[in-house]
């Protein structure tokens, strides 16, 4: 079936970026099950066994905020509301939020993991496990574990308008592009003139994206000094 699979594909233009995009992902999903195929223990616990030792934290506060979309940062929490109401989001924002959860929440990928194996609706078992330890880093080929996304200038690259976080997170309509992905950078007076009050109406953010990034990096460090 694959074969033939493959040969449909090389009969189409090599030039589409949409055909291309396509058979990278078949390609990724092909990867993901060899990896549970020749490492079943994936399905349970990480590939890197460095990383049994890590220091995750239990935070179900945290954890409860990243599953409602309620964490501070728009750009996660779009994701993640978007993720529950239709059972999809786009793959960039699906590494955004793993990053988020795994490295700013410091919080175990099986976490994420079961959460997505829940609502998505195109769950696909090797995919999530292994798409989920490679943003965690204990995967094969997986991102280093120090590469930690800023969700704001995420945000600001991917989303420069705000037209996706607006969609998803309505009670920050009013707010400027300028804002958009940091609104408690706004000050009082103009939170007041557009009804949007940060900490009431939307969230602060639950951590410090810096004070996060440097407690993640220094839990990594701690692995590999035991190793």
């Amino acid at each position: 079936m694959l074969e033939t699979f493959g040969k449909s594909v090389k009969k189409l233009k090599s030039n589409n970026v949409s055909v291309k995009k396509y058979t990278n992902e078949i390609g990724w999903r092909e990867f993901s099950h060899s990896l549970i195929n020749y490492f079943p223990q994936m399905l349970k616990g990480n590939l890197r066994k460095e990383f049994d030792k890590f220091p995750w934290l239990n935070n179900s506060k945290f954890l409860n905020a990243w599953k409602k979309g309620m964490t501070g940062y728009p750009i996660v929490d779009a994701g993640m509301r978007e993720l529950y109401e239709t059972g999809w989001m786009h793959n960039r924002i699906r590494m955004v939020v793993g990053s988020f959860l795994v490295k700013h929440l410091r919080i175990n990928w099986k976490e994420g993991e079961k959460y997505f194996r829940n609502c998505l609706l195109d769950f696909n078992e090797a995919n999530n496990v292994a798409q989920w330890q490679w943003v965690a880093g204990c995967g094969a080929d997986a991102a280093p574990y120090f590469r930690i996304f800023n969700p704001i200038l995420q945000g600001e690259k991917f989303d420069k308008q705000g037209e996706y976080v607006k969609k998803w997170v309505p009670e920050l309509s009013k707010v400027p592009p300028k804002f958009i992905h940091k609104p408690w950078e706004m000050e009082k007076k103009y939170q007041e003139a557009i009804n949007t009050i940060i900490g009431a109406n939307y969230p602060m953010p639950i951590v410090i994206h810096e004070k996060a990034r440097a407690d993640a990096l220094s839990a990594f460090q701690s692995i590999k000094k035991k190793n």
